[in-house]
């Protein structure tokens, strides 16, 4: 970024932290965030303190992601159930979208939820959503017909996704610079944790105990954890600078590298979920007669794979540029699909399909507030990270109920499910070079 026009507070900043200086924010955003001039103010902008109690922070997030994202991850489970047990004779296509229901109503509510904790703070909002998830998990547990768990699983848990996700993925970056994707990674990376124990724990619990008893000891679970969550999660902005409440910002409309960004992730939801959600009926068929926790364990290991990925992505991105990290990630993860998932004919053959795709397949999650703030700056990070999660909506209705009409009507042909989604993830990549050399041409720097 050239300091010529730079403003006094812009030019102290790059002075005391030149790393501060190399996220570049268009000049109706940058300007908005140099009206306030007090010594509070500049401490909280020009400083961060990449430790101490931003860690207890990034902990408290964590707990939060394994609780609520995580759970989504064990769809599958819950899918295999459904279908064996309580629903069966239900096409893959409506059970698939009720398991991507709660995605697409966090993706759509996201937005205002983000911008609404960005004017107002976060907290009121986290607990609003924790009450939610804790309702909606006890809700669960009673429920009989198929379309209660639309209701319980779908909608409210949607609504406290939307409540949670973009805030815990913003909160670190007011703690972190060097290693702001870093941290993002870890709390991101709770997701795939919670989804690995959960998954395993799950089945064993519902082939012993049924589903009734399995959610309300959950519940009981979630509610400790989020009580502990909540009590380690601060933010450090003072209350004057949170920004004004704007609906519609033109500002990001206008420019062609939020497109660039915004299509990558339109795209790459589309064949993100379809993999983790069929993994355990593919597992059965390709495998049959494993047994309840060999078929349950492919997911387990995918969930841990990503947990790893998670992190190790954001320590990569801290190292080589959070916009390279995204787009290595994302080319991974499809080329993991046509090249791997495709040819899988045996039990060792799932296993390894779920170590990859597992390691690459949501490192896209954990990059978005990185990249965003990378891009635009960490004043408005929660409403724009609401903003690009508004663009993965179409993926998380369609994406997965797609791949399952598509296995439907093929016969279960998995051949042509894997090069659909992960076609469609190597789409979504290339969309993201624009950004990439628009800002930063030089194809080896460091972006």
């Amino acid at each position: 970024m050239s300091r010529v026009g730079m403003t006094q507070l812009e030019k102290e900043v790059a002075l005391k932290n030149p790393e501060a200086a190399l996220v570049e924010v268009p000049p109706s955003l940058a300007q908005e965030s140099t009206d306030d001039g007090s010594e509070k103010c500049k401490t909280y902008e020009d400083t961060f303190p990449e430790g101490g109690r931003g860690w207890v922070v990034v902990l408290g997030c964590f707990i939060f992601s394994a609780a609520t994202v995580g759970w989504g991850l064990v769809w599958g489970v819950t899918e295999e159930y459904f279908r064996s047990h309580m629903f069966p004779g239900t096409p893959d296509s409506v059970l698939t979208t009720l398991g991507s229901m709660s995605c697409l109503i966090m993706t759509i509510v996201g937005i205002v939820a983000g911008k609404l904790a960005d004017r107002y703070g976060y907290k009121p909002f986290l607990a609003a959503g924790a009450v939610i998830w804790v309702a909606s998990m006890l809700a669960s547990a009673f429920c009989t017909e198929l379309w209660h768990f639309f209701i319980t699983m779908g909608l409210m848990q949607g609504l406290s996704d939307a409540l949670v996700f973009p805030l815990i993925v913003a909160l670190p970056s007011q703690w972190f610079l060097r290693k702001r994707a870093f941290a993002t990674g870890i709390v991101v990376a709770g997701s795939s944790i919670g989804g690995a124990v959960a998954s395993t724990v799950y089945r064993q619990m519902l082939s012993t105990i049924g589903l009734r008893k399995s959610l309300a000891i959950f519940t009981a679970i979630d509610a400790v954890s989020f009580t502990a969550g909540y009590f380690m999660m601060e933010e450090r902005r003072p209350a004057s600078k949170r920004p004004n409440l704007v609906w519609f910002d033109r500002t990001f409309f206008q420019d062609p590298v939020f497109w660039s960004l915004a299509l990558c992730f339109f795209f790459t939801v589309f064949g993100y979920l379809g993999p983790v959600f069929l993994l355990p009926t593919f597992t059965v068929e390709k495998a049959p007669g494993m047994g309840e926790l060999l078929s349950a364990l492919p997911l387990t290991v995918l969930n841990i794979s990503a947990a790893l990925g998670r992190v190790l992505i954001g320590f990569a991105a801290d190292k080589l540029g959070p916009v390279n990290a995204l787009f290595v990630a994302i080319t991974l993860s499809g080329l993991t699909q046509l090249v791997v998932w495709m040819f899988v004919t045996t039990y060792a053959g799932v296993m390894v399909f779920a170590i990859l795709y597992g390691f690459f397949c949501g490192c896209f999650l954990s990059l978005v507030s990185a990249v965003a703030a990378k891009l635009y700056g960490a004043e408005k990070l929660a409403g724009l990270s609401g903003l690009l999660l508004l663009f993965n909506a179409p993926g998380y209705a369609a994406g997965a109920p797609i791949g399952g009409a598509i296995l439907g009507a093929t016969g279960n042909n998995w051949r042509i499910v894997a090069g659909y989604s992960g076609s469609v993830q190597v789409l979504g990549a290339l969309c993201l070079l624009y950004a990439r050399f628009k800002r930063q041409p030089r194809i080896l720097a460091a972006y």
